[in-house]
């Protein structure tokens, strides 16, 4: 019993082994049959580069907006025009200028005038302005006795001398106005003798001139006595014309007018004496001397205002002036300042927006200056591929625009906050351009690849060779004929190929070389989570073993 049992046993063993041998060659079928029908690709050994790409659009971040800074004034002159390149200080534009000129001469003036007043209260006076200011006191003293003398002379009344004095006066203005009332009565008589004269001579040249006719025909005609008599009779009638010519314009009454109102003044003078000042008299004389008065009180005030050193109330308020002086002025330079453009930095006209002639405002940008030397991108990386970057890192940047041309550049800042955008975060990375072009303009789209990692002289092999089956990294080796799954530990992979550090089978490590030929997946996962790198069951360091067959 016990050995048929045996054999019962052994016999079941023996199917068994013969079903796994069966099954193990079926299955070494398949994997061959597949391997025949797909992709393969040979393991390289080469430089693996690790990048991340993103892309944004040029734009220059020192760019700037001028507005003229007065409104209402004609523009005189714009000295750009777009695509000028300009340098830091050139003026750009200029509007009319004439009346801030006339401000700022004007606070000069006013500057200069308060500069002179503190000058003057800090040092002591000339001589020559003390003797001035006395004589002002002297001159004042002058006009006020004077018209203290006047008014007390209003106040007495006038003397027999001035009544006498008054009376000859009128006396005599009535003599010379007699005189010329005589005179210009015998003008007429004159006037007649005169007209007479004249008619006499006129008959006589008239009669000279027709005895001349008569032998004026005779070639000696200038020696006869006819010529000598109408000479004479010429000169005697022009010497009549002339004394006429005189009495009639002798006759006027400009001296007899001129004689009245002497009288008159003299008559009206002897009334005023006779009759005694009125009130308006006295009080006009009491009014010249209280500015009589007045004046001699500034001008001793002049002279103690000279001889006394300035008070510290007047030094302050002198500064003071001055001070108020110079701000104006420095506001008034500032505004003709503001009368042109100028340009902040070196850089280039984008836009002109204004002609010569309009009227500018402070509403409107007057040009556009932007630095093209200075041209940079921005870029947004996950927080994935942000870890792997740093400032001064190498960019290589192409542009679409350019036929695909690529351009050196570097990462200048890295945000050091996220933005979180439908659950994603990124992080913006400023990227300069470091041999900017004029082909390069802002606004055009770059692609901005940044190198991360790069191994040299590695084994590597595409990615649809690696496959991930829950935590492992599978790999399909060609060998002699033969499909060998492999298990690999994995390095550097980029957007192509991945860097193969170890591989082994399910029983040994295999030492792989450039040249083995793998099979190409049509995806690089399956199921499960994978990891990068490391192998399960401590197969991590290759070499040690050969695939089967090798």
């Amino acid at each position: 019993m016990q050995r048929r049992t045996l054999a019962i046993v052994l016999f079941a063993l023996a199917l068994l082994g013969a079903g796994g041998y069966y099954f193990f060659q079926q299955q070494q079928a398949a994997v061959r049959a597949a391997a025949t029908n797909r992709a393969t690709a040979t393991i390289a050994r080469g430089t693996l580069v690790a990048s991340v790409s993103a892309a944004g659009n040029i734009y220059a971040p020192q760019q700037t907006s001028l507005n003229f800074q007065l409104t209402g004034v004609p523009i005189k002159k714009i000295n750009v025009k777009v695509g000028d390149a300009v340098k830091a200080g050139a003026v750009l534009a200029e509007v009319d200028d004439s009346d801030l000129q006339f401000q700022i001469r004007t606070a000069q003036s006013s500057l200069t005038s308060a500069q002179a007043k503190l000058d003057a209260l800090k040092q002591p006076a000339s001589q020559a302005d003390l003797d001035a200011a006395q004589a002002q006191v002297t001159s004042a003293q002058a006009n006020y006795n004077a018209a203290v003398a006047k008014f007390q002379s209003l106040k007495q009344g006038p003397t027999s001398a001035d009544l006498n004095a008054a009376q000859a006066a009128v006396t005599s203005a009535k003599s010379a106005y007699d005189a010329a009332v005589i005179k210009n009565a015998h003008a007429n008589d004159q006037i007649t003798v005169a007209r007479a004269a004249l008619d006499k001579a006129t008959v006589a040249l008239q009669q000279a001139q027709a005895a001349y006719n008569t032998v004026a025909w005779r070639s000696d005609v200038g020696a006869t006595s006819q010529s000598a008599a109408l000479q004479q009779a010429t000169i005697d009638y022009q010497s009549a014309l002339a004394n006429y010519n005189l009495a009639v314009t002798g006759i006027n009454d400009s001296a007899v007018k001129s004689a009245a109102q002497a009288l008159a003044q003299a008559q009206a003078n002897l009334a005023n004496l006779t009759k005694g000042p009125s009130a308006s008299d006295l009080a006009s004389a009491q009014s010249s001397i209280e500015s009589a008065k007045q004046s001699q009180a500034q001008a001793q005030a002049n002279v103690s205002k000279l001889t006394t050193p300035a008070s510290a109330q007047d030094l302050a308020q002198a500064q003071a002036a001055l001070d108020s002086a110079q701000t104006a002025f420095e506001q008034a330079k500032r505004k003709l300042d503001q009368a042109k453009i100028v340009a902040p930095f070196d850089g280039t006209i984008g836009s002109v927006n204004y002609v010569e002639g309009q009227l500018a405002s402070t509403a409107t940008a007057a040009l556009t200056l932007v630095n093209l030397t200075n041209l940079q991108t921005q870029i947004n990386l996950s927080e994935v591929d942000v870890a792997k970057v740093k400032t001064d890192q190498e960019v290589t940047l192409t542009f679409d625009a350019l036929a695909r041309r690529t351009f050196p550049g570097k990462i200048v800042s890295i945000a050091p906050v996220g933005t979180v955008t439908q659950g994603v975060v990124n992080y913006l990375v400023t990227v300069a351009l470091t041999q900017p072009d004029p082909a390069i303009k802002p606004g055009m789209t770059a692609e901005a690849t940044i190198t991360v990692e790069r191994r040299d002289n590695v084994l590597m092999v595409p990615n649809r060779a690696i496959r991930t089956q829950g935590t492992q990294r599978l790999m399909t080796l060609l060998f002699e004929g033969n499909a060998i799954p492999l298990i690999v530990q994995t390095g550097l992979s980029n957007d192509q190929n991945t860097e193969i550090i170890g591989a082994a089978t399910a029983q040994k490590p295999v030492q792989l070389q450039e040249g083995d030929v793998v099979v190409l997946n049509a995806t690089t996962t399956t199921t499960g989570g994978g990891t990068r790198g490391g192998v399960p069951g401590g197969l991590g360091v290759p070499g040690g073993g050969f695939a089967p067959g090798r």
